[in-house]
């Protein structure tokens, strides 16, 4: 099947933290590019493959079909609904990512 890919606003802050973080506090301009390009380019992927990644284990997000994968350090929670695969949030992988997740019950 595919699916379109689709950014939250929570999704589209996450990753311009990310972005700065890298690029004002380890001052790279080249790995914050990098970086943020491979989660781009995984969540691409989402589009065929949106349905192989896991379920998120804990509840009430694994109930409501939550699922996450990781890309290097830092993890990309989305959900399938019909035709479309949508990024909740991206984080750190180290984060507690039931308190990330914590605004979306």
């Amino acid at each position: 099947m595919k699916y379109k890919v689709v950014l939250s606003d929570k999704a589209k802050a996450d990753l311009a933290k990310i972005y700065g973080y890298i690029l004002n506090k380890l001052q790279s301009t080249i790995n914050a590019d990098a970086v943020l390009g491979r989660l781009y380019s995984s969540m691409e992927d989402l589009s065929f493959m949106a349905d192989s990644y896991h379920l998120y284990p804990n509840e009430p997000w694994h109930s409501m079909g939550i699922r996450y994968y990781t890309i290097g350090n830092h993890s990309v929670i989305y959900a399938i609904e019909n035709d479309a695969a949508t990024v909740l949030h991206v984080a750190y992988g180290r984060r507690d990512l039931d308190k990330v997740m914590g605004d979306y019950k």
